[in-house]
């Protein structure tokens, strides 16, 4: 999916919409930072495409798979 593609996906949906993001495929977690707010970034070295975006219980809601290397 390009970003050209994802914003017009997100262009249908409520811009105040809490953000889920849920991983149907095994990603390991390369490293991960926590600063004083509590707020973790984690980095990871896949590239994941999205299976579904929609509207969960009021959530913007992103099912994410690995993408394959040959896709």
């Amino acid at each position: 999916m390009t970003v050209k593609e994802l914003k017009e996906e997100l262009k249908y949906y409520d811009d105040d919409m809490e953000v889920v993001f849920n991983f149907s495929d095994d990603v390991a977690v390369d490293s991960w930072t926590e600063n004083k707010y509590g707020e973790k970034s984690v980095y990871i070295n896949v590239k994941l495409e999205p299976s579904f975006i929609g509207d969960v219980q009021g959530s913007m809601y992103f099912d994410m798979g690995v993408k394959e290397e040959n896709a």
